[in-house]
């Protein structure tokens, strides 16, 4: 504020004592609450309340076309100018239930 001419006087040394230790407090909890949402995250997906993000895999280069069978896959892909959605596929299971 001073350098900006919005404050006639400098600050003091307690002055920028005090906002050093704030932004040093504020970084702190910053860091605290990402770590405590990346360990809620990982709780969630592990109980399965909360799906995984799915990431797009890219298959050849931009400007040429894929030429392969396309089958159907549980990840979407995209290729060129095309983009095919990720099909579902029904969960897995070790122990299966025959009727």
């Amino acid at each position: 504020a001073w350098i900006r001419k919005k404050r006639n006087d400098p600050p003091t040394i307690e002055e920028i004592l005090k906002n050093e230790k704030y932004r040093e407090e504020m970084k702190q909890k910053v860091k605290d609450v990402s770590e405590k949402d990346k360990l809620l995250q990982a709780k969630e997906y592990k109980e399965g309340l909360v799906a995984e993000p799915v990431r797009t895999r890219v298959k050849g280069h931009a400007s040429a076309p894929y030429y392969g069978k396309s089958e159907p896959s549980q990840d979407p892909t995209s290729t060129a100018s095309t983009f095919q959605p990720g099909s579902w596929m029904p969960p897995r299971s070790g122990s299966s239930q025959n009727k």
